[in-house]
């Protein structure tokens, strides 16, 4: 499992690569929750996801393959940018974890 460090922003995109593929994140506030779209290689992986806690990104197994994201908070708090990097973080983990 690997840490995804974020900005205590409430819009911003990243670029990751891990194993060979380039990840693509934009996670931005919509009214009150986070949501997060996701790339893979240029391809669109989901679009839109609502961010919850403790449960996986990329709800379908065939398009996480090769790796999935999850946001870990302290009880179980929705994910909220001001909380970024102090008691919530975006972790990845491969087939492999």
């Amino acid at each position: 499992m690997r840490e995804i460090p974020l900005n205590p922003v409430p819009n911003q995109r990243l670029q990751i690569t891990i194993d060979d593929n380039r990840w693509d994140l934009t996670i931005k506030v919509a009214r009150n929750m986070m949501v997060c779209d996701i790339r893979r290689n240029d391809e669109v992986v989901m679009l839109a996801t609502r961010a919850t806690t403790d449960a996986p990104l990329i709800p379908y197994s065939h398009l996480a393959s090769v790796g999935n994201f999850a946001f870990i908070t302290e009880r179980d708090a929705l994910p909220w940018y001001e909380e970024f990097g102090k008691t919530q973080s975006l972790v990845f983990w491969g087939p492999d974890d």
